[in-house]
Parts: structure tokens; sequence; C-alpha cells
């Protein structure tokens, strides 16, 4: 006979169901319209590299996916790895903006956007370890 397993009921925070939809959305735009993308962050396509651009993509749809299939003991981790990744890109692209390499537009969305990134998986990593314990 087959065994029957019980999973833990997931729950889904706002701030995770906000992170995770908002990742997927900028992960499938950036693999599935690269320049598009580009231009909506304010980056000329036509000096944007169409594969890094949709490795972006290919890497927040990972962690999006991370993100909203992780079982609740690993939500804690997964949104601290994300928001750590995003912390990252942040000083990046402020750095880049810096140099006078990316747009007003560029710097508002690309490295404004990572920092809402950070917060968002930051709070849902404080509300997972609340949880847990």
């Amino acid at each position: 006979m087959g065994m029957i397993y019980v999973h833990e009921m997931a729950t889904y925070s706002t701030a995770r169901i906000a992170l995770g939809a908002s990742r997927a959305a900028v992960g499938l735009g950036s693999w599935l319209a690269p320049d598009l993308t580009a231009r909506l962050f304010g980056i000329d396509p036509g000096t944007a590299n169409r594969f890094l651009t949709r490795l972006f993509g290919a890497r927040e749809l990972a962690l999006a996916v991370a993100l909203l299939a992780a079982p609740p003991g690993a939500v804690r981790a997964v949104a601290a790895a994300g928001a750590a990744i995003d912390t990252v890109d942040a000083i990046a692209g402020f750095d880049e903006g810096r140099r006078g390499n990316l747009s007003t537009q560029a710097i508002l969305l690309g490295a404004g956007g990572a920092l809402v990134f950070a917060a968002l998986g930051s709070s849902v990593a404080c509300e997972s370890r609340s949880d847990d314990g």
C-alpha cells in the first residue's frame, strides 16, 4: 500500500506573497522580454546584454519559487538569503549610479527596488522567526 504524507499547512504573509509575486513578475519579464524589461528599468536595451538580463530573470524566478514553495521551517533562511542578495544588488546599483553608469530611472527602479525587496525579505524572515518559536 502507498503511504499518505500529511504536510504542515503553509502560511503566507502579505509580505511573503507580495515579494514572491514581485520577484516572479520581474523574473518572467526579464526572461521573456529582456529588451522591454531593460527599458522599464531605465536601461538602454542597445547597450544591455540580453543574456545577462535573462540570467537576472532566472535568478529572480528561482528566488520567487524558493520563497513561495519553502516549507515553514525554511522560510526564514530563504527570505534572509534573498534579502542579502537584494542588499548587494542595491549597493551595486547605487555605486554604478555614483559612477554615472545608470540613469536616474535605473537607480530608482533598480537599486531602489532592490532595497524594497531587501526590506520585504527581512520582514518575511522576522515574521517567520516569530512563527517558529
